[in-house]
């Protein structure tokens, strides 16, 4: 499984969660969870590419909460906190970001800094940057049930050399590049997570981290002093699975709505995405997405909800001297 969500078989059951754990622990070499998924992800750009640090000018904090497919057993959980500030000494930027992912009995957590370099170039911004951290990948054993296991009287015995009652974790490195491009209104992203790719060791498994790479571009045309509108679009992929977003997000003076569509053909099509959000203070913006299925597991779910909330300081910091002011109208 790639991604949280994108690419499910629709002939997905409840039972399916509980062997898909149990296939991935049976196997000595298993593909371990990828990028958590972002319906907002034009409004949590960070998240998605350690290149676009510093580009909010100020420094930037944003928290994220998802919970996907609501009333789901074992639904995907996500956690998210980060920052980010221009460091115009070091000629670029700097930030850090904090993720807890959770999949069932899997979770998977992860802490990470990142330094991009930017480029101020006669035909627009150009930032190049790395990230770099560590993740835990735990499985609980105790909550995984095989068909010829004993699990009478508080009794955990699963009936499988490779399955203990305790659970596995490991750790390992984790690390991407980003390349990220602005000229006035258009936005041009573009990562690579675990170039090289690289694994872990949990008890007698191993997962193999993929090298999943994502595109995002965005065009934000005005229609008055007051509104504009903003296409978008982001593309993952590991090679063999592939997940598209298209979305449109609209801007009037303080308020945000939109919509995206995950998916793009008959295998991959997923969810409608309805995001609304609004700057509250200056300095302080929240925002909201609700995904509507349209899968044939849309019958077992009661939908999939993101909360995320940005502080900016909106104010330059003595990091050195301020390059020239770069018009973006997104936090402006």
């Amino acid at each position: 499984m790639l991604f949280c969500n994108g690419l499910i078989n629709y002939k997905l059951r409840l039972v399916l969660i509980v062997i898909f754990f149990v296939g991935i622990l049976g196997s000595n070499d298993v593909t371990a969870q990828q990028s958590p998924q972002w319906t907002q992800y034009v409004l949590n750009q960070y998240a998605i590419n350690p290149a676009y640090a510093g580009l909010d000018r100020s420094l930037s904090i944003t928290a994220g909460l998802r919970s996907q497919w609501s009333q789901f057993p074992g639904s995907p959980k996500t956690q998210m906190i980060s920052g980010h500030i221009p460091m115009y000494l070091l000629s670029g930027s700097v930030g850090a970001m904090l993720i807890n992912d959770e999949l069932g009995s899997f979770n998977r957590t992860s802490a990470s800094v990142s330094y991009n370099f930017v480029l101020d170039a006669p035909i627009g911004l150009i930032s190049g940057g790395f990230r770099i951290g560590a993740q835990q990948v735990t499985i609980n054993n105790e909550e995984l049930i095989t068909p010829g296991g004993n699990y009478f009287d508080n009794i955990i015995d699963h009936q499988d050399p490779r399955l203990q009652a305790a659970n596995l974790s490991g750790v390992s490195p984790i690390w991407s590049l980003g390349l990220f491009y602005v000229r006035d209104l258009l936005e041009i992203g573009f990562s690579v997570d675990n170039v090289p790719g690289n694994s872990l060791e949990a008890g007698s498994s191993t997962f193999t981290e993929r090298v999943v790479a994502t595109f995002f571009g965005s065009y934000q045309y005005p229609i008055s002093d007051f509104l504009s509108i903003e296409p978008n679009v982001l593309v993952k992929s590991d090679g063999s699975q592939t997940q598209l977003d298209i979305g449109l997000l609209g801007h009037y003076n303080q308020f945000i709505a939109g919509f995206s569509f995950r998916g793009y053909d008959a295998n991959s099509i997923d969810a409608v995405g309805v995001i609304a959000g609004v700057r509250v203070t200056n300095n302080i913006k929240v925002s909201y997405s609700f995904d509507l299925g349209l899968s044939a597991l849309r019958q077992f779910h009661d939908g999939t909800h993101e909360f995320l909330i940005n502080y900016n300081l909106n104010k330059p910091i003595r990091t050195g001297e301020l390059p020239r002011i770069i018009y973006n109208p997104r936090y402006n």
